[in-house]
């Protein structure tokens, strides 16, 4: 089909790609970070006739030869997705809404069948679960499933309505079975939905042989674009993402389908209603392309302006420079658990403060002796204060230090020790005494 050449021939071919860009409203105000702007719609280019051509990286289509990645982006589709999250400013609703009848309401509310040569929906979503051959040969079910407010090839489905919109989304039971629907084409391209609140995904059990399927028929992209703009119609925009994020993995980064590469690119990516999360889906594919230089899909300066700012605003709590601690000198919520030489420096700074204590001490004692003489009054009353400037000062020393309060406790007792030794002893007459404190001392520290 000529819509998955670069351009189609004429006018396109000879517009300026820089213009272009009008067409793909991704990155606008991204640099004055506005707020979020929602746009209405789904997002995906036209649905194209099923059997009409291939996409792609599947063979020529309609005579158009190219290669899988001609370095141009599908400015056609670019200019169809925007119309489509734009909510079809161009197209116009039914003149009496009140008379209108609503066919797809109607089928998803089991009254009744899909045409042309079809069934209720209770009997295909109970019937055709497991049943991949007429679910892959079958093309008229799908506009009917996953109705969308254009035409697609079954001129005998019904193009949604803005009423039909509001009436589904009030409905539980209709809502019910949509999701039912969603989980039934997942399991025929070999996908889980995970978690029904979230739309998580992963592979099913039987994903090797679903995504040979997805490989072979190029009909099945043209599929997945309807179910991502009918996903947006009725507010399923995390579904959409999770679903985008998906065929962006599997093409991309795991490779297991390369024929839906293009696809993924050109359209399942841009059909995303939310700006933001489109921006980080377009990061995400940029980041797994290769070569990332012929990445077309959005503009590389932005793109690595964007990456860096996302890099800073999700930068870890352990990742920051933590605040330095006016009192202490400690970091604010630094962690506990410190690297082996962090310790060490702390071990060593802790061993330190008990030697510059015993020199005080030491000090202190001598003064005291060549003071006291043999008056043990004085002596006593020269050991009392000076046990309780020590202690003092010890209080004033290790603060902030690593001691702990029972080594603190044990160099009280042990300075209380030596002091009632001495006192028993006699006066300290020589400097072997005060060796011995202070050896005790030290020992004590340590």
């Amino acid at each position: 089909m000529a819509a998955w050449c670069a351009l189609r021939p004429g006018k396109d071919e000879a517009e300026d790609e820089t213009s272009l860009w009008k067409y793909d409203s991704t990155w606008e105000g991204e640099e004055e970070d506005e707020d979020e702007e929602e746009e209405d719609g789904g997002g995906a280019a036209a649905e194209e006739p099923e059997d009409a051509g291939e996409q792609p990286g599947q063979g020529p289509a309609q005579g158009c030869q190219h290669s899988q990645f001609n370095e141009r982006r599908n400015w056609t589709a670019a200019r169809d997705l925007q119309r489509y999250r734009n909510h079809y400013p161009d197209l116009k609703e039914p003149g009496n809404e009140e008379e209108e009848e609503m066919w797809n309401l109607s089928f998803y509310k089991n009254e009744i069948a899909f045409v042309p040569h079809g069934v209720l929906i209770e009997i295909l979503l109970s019937s055709w679960a497991d049943n991949y051959e007429i679910l892959e040969a079958n093309h008229s079910y799908i506009q009917w499933l996953f109705p969308l407010r254009e035409h697609g090839m079954n001129w005998r489905a019904r193009p949604l309505t803005c009423q039909e919109i509001q009436a589904f989304r009030k409905s539980k039971e209709v809502m019910g079975r949509f999701v039912r629907a969603y989980k039934l084409m997942l399991g025929f391209y070999g996908i889980n939905l995970v978690n029904e609140e979230t739309g998580e995904l992963k592979r099913a059990e039987n994903w090797r042989e679903r995504f040979e399927n997805l490989n072979r028929y190029s009909h099945n992209n043209l599929r997945i674009t309807r179910i991502l703009k009918c996903l947006g119609e009725m507010g399923y925009e995390d579904y959409q993402v999770h679903l985008v994020k998906f065929f962006l993995t599997e093409t991309l980064v795991e490779e297991t389908l390369p024929n839906v590469k293009r696809s993924a690119l050109d359209y399942f990516l841009f059909t995303v209603r939310s700006k933001e999360k489109r921006r980080e889906l377009v990061y995400y594919a940029w980041q797994h392309f290769e070569p990332q230089g012929s990445f077309v899909w959005g503009p590389h300066d932005k793109l690595q302006k964007y990456g860096a700012r996302s890099a800073k605003l999700h930068r870890r709590p352990e990742d920051k420079l933590d605040t330095p601690c006016q009192k202490c000198g400690n970091s604010v919520g630094q962690d506990q658990n410190q690297p082996p030489e962090v310790e060490q420096k702390a071990g060593d700074a802790a061993e330190l403060q008990p030697e510059m204590c015993d020199e005080l001490v030491k000090e202190k004692i001598s003064k005291c002796v060549l003071k006291g003489g043999d008056d043990e009054e004085e002596k006593n009353a020269s050991f009392a204060e000076l046990e309780e400037k020590d202690l003092k000062s010890e209080a004033e020393e290790v603060q902030g230090t690593a001691e702990n309060d029972c080594m603190k406790e044990s160099k009280k007792r042990k300075l209380n020790a030596s002091i009632a030794d001495a006192k028993m002893g006699g006066s300290l007459k020589n400097s072997a005494d005060i060796e011995n404190i202070s050896h005790n001392l030290g020992e004590c520290a340590i």
